[in-house]
């Protein structure tokens, strides 16, 4: 059958909605330009009542039925949602047949800067209980505990508060309420920042929002977000088998393997709101011919505390050791083994709104920072995070040990800063995305420890191994582990990518060989 030549476009009224539908209809065209698409935009069950529960919406299609009907009875084409939003119950006469390319799926947290103070230089949340904005049980199930100790001292617990309406509703219901901060998926407020001239006023809103706000992107190791959260639904009728060459081309497969797999996690239970969260992510970090996935689930389902966190390749596993003594993952606890010395230098300049930093570990902040108020602090890992938060430092996102391009995504939300440094020691590994400055130096205090009879390695950081690899050749015929990233690019240009594989941790590394 020949498909259309003018194609119809339903999607929700909303601001966001609309530029979902018109990134459909954008992607169509490039296919096709002699397409003519026509868009029709209707409110849902969801947008009008504000007072449902946003389970029972979900699980009934507060969001989407309109449309589905809209699409049954042909008055639309394809109907454009949220994946989201969409039951996990399918339709008898619809399917998703398409997706587009994910946007980033992570969580913000927007806090009011009037509900900040400023205190030796370092920024601390002022009210020692945190009133969030969030009607979802998983951000609430995952952010109690995370909260207290991501935010810069003075917060001891967070409170979750029901709030309704689209994205623009909540920002204003934020900066115009007695809320200090609110949770958004980011994908949503990304979207809106690319709006078209005809919604200008919605992308100013914006903008205005996340100025009167701190930002902190939140990580999907601790806090995943919802199954299918920044992807898109493209749905039709069963029987439209005219539309499905053109769709095929432009459905982004990998996404849509991975939405389908992130909702299966909760199908079973058939509730849409369930205090848990699934993300599955890519990760430049597998073997040459393949990309790999970070899978992170976490929070309550059916009652019971759930947290996985793996990261996959698609690559053979590595051979399991002889015996499990073979195994090293880096040198003894408490041994000493380097000591850090300081490196001197003015770098007051740097301690200024339109420099952001990236911090690879904490050691390399030096203390007594003299950080803005407005400054932009990303990590390399959460343990980092952790440990600066300790010290009064506001982080605005980390790269949760994937690589260092946590940041790249998030930087259009920091307008401000014009110019980025990483903070390293004096062997760091160099970053194309930022200036590396040295803060501190390693030195051995102790020999290199006696590795023959180990074959299977972890690798904490690219310096440790070609520092062991000088000293140790034959770690070319060996086996290792590392994080993914910098390490492993280090790893695999010295000894090749057949050797070493990716993990998200050294006791992931430990487990996977003891197993």
């Amino acid at each position: 059958m020949r498909a259309p030549r003018t194609i119809t476009i339903g999607a929700r009224s909303s601001a966001l909605s609309r530029i979902q539908a018109q990134l459909v209809g954008d992607a169509l065209l490039a296919r096709d330009p002699r397409l003519d698409i026509c868009y029709r935009f209707a409110d849902t069950a969801g947008d009008r009542n504000l007072r449902a529960s946003l389970s029972t919406l979900l699980q009934t299609g507060g969001f989407t039925s309109e449309l589905s009907d809209a699409l049954t009875d042909a008055r639309i084409d394809l109907a454009v949602h949220s994946w989201k939003d969409l039951p996990f119950a399918e339709s008898a006469g619809t399917r998703v047949a398409a997706t587009l390319e994910r946007a980033d799926p992570r969580d913000l947290l927007l806090v009011r800067r009037d509900r900040i103070v400023q205190r030796d230089a370092l920024v601390h949340a002022a009210p020692r209980e945190l009133r969030v904005l969030s009607c979802s049980a998983r951000r609430a199930t995952n952010l109690r505990e995370f909260l207290p100790w991501a935010l810069p001292g003075g917060v001891e617990h967070a409170t979750f508060h029901p709030v309704r309406g689209d994205i623009l509703r909540r920002l204003q219901t934020l900066l115009t309420g007695d809320a200090d901060a609110l949770v958004v998926a980011k994908a949503a407020i990304d979207r809106l920042l690319t709006a078209s001239d005809e919604l200008a006023p919605a992308r100013a809103q914006v903008l205005a929002a996340l100025g009167a706000c701190r930002i902190m992107v939140l990580p999907l190791a601790l806090n995943p977000a919802a199954p299918a959260q920044g992807a898109l639904a493209i749905e039709v009728q069963r029987d439209r088998s005219d539309l499905a060459d053109m769709l095929a081309a432009i459905n982004h497969a990998p996404t849509f393997a991975r939405v389908l797999e992130e909702r299966a996690q909760l199908a079973p239970t058939r509730d849409a709101d369930h205090p848990l969260g699934v993300s599955i992510v890519p990760v430049e970090g597998g073997p040459v011919s393949t990309q790999a996935e970070a899978v992170f689930v976490r929070g309550s389902l059916q009652g019971v505390h759930v947290e996985t966190t793996r990261l996959r390749d698609g690559a053979p596993p590595l051979p399991r050791p002889a015996q499990d003594e073979c195994v090293w993952a880096g040198e003894r606890p408490g041994s000493h083994a380097l000591r850090r010395i300081a490196l001197g230098g003015d770098r007051a300049e740097l301690g200024t709104a339109h420099i952001g930093l990236l911090v690879a570990r904490a050691d390399a902040f030096p203390e007594g920072w003299p950080a803005s108020a407005h400054q932009v602090v990303w990590t390399a890992g959460l343990t980092t995070w952790r440990k600066l938060a300790a010290r009064g430092v506001w982080v605005s996102g980390s790269d949760e040990s994937l690589g260092e391009t946590g940041a790249l995504a998030a930087r259009h939300l920091f307008p401000h800063v014009a110019r980025w440094v990483k903070l390293s020691h004096a062997a760091g590994f160099d970053t194309p995305h930022a200036t590396r400055i040295a803060t501190y130096r390693l030195e051995r205090a102790a020999p290199l420890e006696d590795i023959t009879r180990h074959t299977h390695f972890f690798w904490r950081s690219g310096s440790q191994f070609l520092e062991y690899f000088r000293a140790n050749p034959r770690l070319r015929d060996a086996w290792h582990g590392c994080g993914p990233g910098n390490t492993l690019a280090m790893i695999r240009a010295a000894i090749g990518p057949e050797r070493v594989r990716p993990y998200l941790s050294p006791e992931q590394f430990l487990a996977d060989m003891r197993a």
